[in-house]
């Protein structure tokens, strides 16, 4: 109980100077003091995980002495407000973790959470236990090296086995269950794959942690959009890489449990790229840049990785639709990137212009596309590119072993691409499009930075204040004012 209340006590008095800090904190233009939600965006200048992790509750709790910060995020705070290397050494003494660094077990000493009681909703508690352990002991520089290093394989392990292991072995099961089935139905092709991209969309929400969702986000929206497509030739008991052309294939899961495994592979592959670039451009070791290249560096890649492989095995038909669709879901990932970016500081009429002009491009291109899908699909005699055909090699298509004759193979077909066409309408829109509106709407509602910002702020890494990027009215796009601009005398 007395080491309790000490360790209380002590959470109080940091928290009570930590306020004091930043309240006193004089801004480059003049003004003192700083809003809790502007020191998070100074931390994130700092390390890029304040710019999505932490809120203002956070900020509060340290404040009041509900939790203690730990020994980085006393360091974070310090250099987000240019204190001194005694400064910053002194709050961690009062805290009483200058010896946590030499501590044989700093895990019981660095908890954000050590007074007696813990918010749920705080956002150092959102993710489940094992995972923030986890990634707490993985970016904590206090932890031995060893220890980082097995929570690092941890993280990993989960990711893999929920990302590629548990639908891996989905895929492979459940084909071999529908051959045990005898796969004579017309429905079977088309309820394998349904059931396959419903599993892999439930077991995406296991890995949605915080940290790396949005990775997690691209790598099962890739396979999403991968695999639709086989949607089109199910009827037909066809796939468009053509693993049905393989002798003694036809007729059995075998080619769509080869299609499964490989949009499975590709899909991984690029959300182990987006990582490792996203490491590379947001991590702590990160240099400064602007921040559309940023984002643009880490999607593009990737993207254009698997767009390449897929242009070799797949025919020119498919190719052209997933070149249409791979464009808008890029923009759509670069643009959650520069939300997410903390150097992205952009004055209050710029975020509210971003978020109805993502509105109004939202209806558009929902408009057109259904409309280009009603028209394709409507529209008598228009050529189809049966999947017989890829760019190394082209086999002929037997209608008599499909068991169809050439007019219901193509009204089969024809109604394959209304399933294909719907499957990734709707997953664009109100997926892709939803995540996007969501994102666009937290970040239009929160609280930039005040426009009179305009000196450079002085940062570890000598980046300049992304608010001198703006133009005169602290506007980042200049002209994005009309008609959202508020009338200066009256009130908000």
């Amino acid at each position: 109980m007395l080491e309790r209340d000490a360790q209380r006590t002590r959470a109080m008095q940091v928290g009570m100077l930590m306020r004091a800090y930043r309240e006193s904190f004089a801004s480059p233009d003049g003004g003192r003091g700083l809003t809790q939600d502007e020191l998070l965006r100074r931390m994130a200048a700092v390390d890029s995980n304040y710019g999505q992790r932490y809120s203002h509750t956070t900020v509060s709790r340290w404040e009041s002495g509900a939790t203690r910060p730990s020994r980085e995020r006393l360091d974070v705070f310090g250099r987000a407000l240019n204190l001194s290397r005694s400064e910053i050494e002194g709050i961690v003494t009062l805290a009483g973790l200058a010896a946590v660094q030499n501590d044989p077990h700093p895990n019981d000493e660095d908890l954000d959470a050590r007074p007696d009681h813990s918010d749920a909703h705080d956002s150092d508690a959102h993710d489940s236990a094992g995972t923030e352990a986890a990634s707490a002991a993985l970016h904590n520089p206090a932890v031995p090296t060893r220890q980082r290093q097995v929570a690092n394989i941890l993280l990993n392990a989960r990711r893999g086995f929920f990302s590629c292991l548990l639908p891996g072995s989905v895929i492979i099961g459940g084909a071999y269950l529908l051959a045990s089935l005898g796969w004579n139905a017309v429905w079977m092709p088309i309820a394998y794959i349904g059931l396959v991209v419903c599993f892999r969309l439930a077991a995406s929400f296991q890995m949605f942690d915080g940290a790396h969702d949005l990775c997690e986000f691209f790598c099962v929206s890739l396979f999403v959009l991968l695999t639709t497509p086989l949607l089109q030739s199910a009827a037909l008991n066809m796939d468009h890489y053509g693993f049905y052309a393989i002798r003694d294939w036809a007729g059995t899961p075998k080619p769509y449990m080869f299609a499964l495994l490989v949009n499975l592979a590709l899909s991984t592959t690029a959300g182990a790229m987006f990582i490792g670039l996203w490491k590379r451009q947001y991590g702590s070791g990160a240099r400064g840049g602007n921040a559309v290249r940023r984002a643009v560096s880490v999607v593009l890649p990737p993207m254009a990785c698997v767009y390449i492989v897929v242009a070799v095995i797949t025919n020119f038909a498919i190719l052209i639709q997933l070149g249409v669709v791979f464009a808008f879901f890029a923009a759509a990932c670069i643009v959650l990137l520069l939300l997410r970016d903390p150097t992205t500081n952009p004055s209050e009429n710029d975020r509210r212009f971003l978020l109805w002009g993502l509105l109004v491009v939202a209806a558009v291109t929902s408009t057109i596309g259904a409309g280009a899908m009603l028209a394709v699909f409507f529209t008598p005699n228009l050529p189809a590119v049966f999947p017989d055909h890829n760019l190394l090699y082209s086999w002929d298509v037997d209608y008599n072993v499909l068991g169809f004759s050439q007019e219901e193979a193509m009204a089969r077909f024809n109604m394959g691409y209304l399933w294909h066409a719907t499957s990734i309408f709707v997953y664009m829109v109100f997926v892709v499009g939803g995540k996007l509106l969501s994102a666009a709407y937290r970040w239009e509602s929160a609280l930039p930075t005040k426009p009179a910002d305009n000196a450079p702020a002085s940062s570890p890494g000598g980046a300049s204040d992304p608010s001198t990027r703006r133009g005169a009215d602290g506007s980042l796009f200049g002209f994005a004012r009309w008609p959202f601009r508020r009338s200066r005398g009256g009130p908000d």
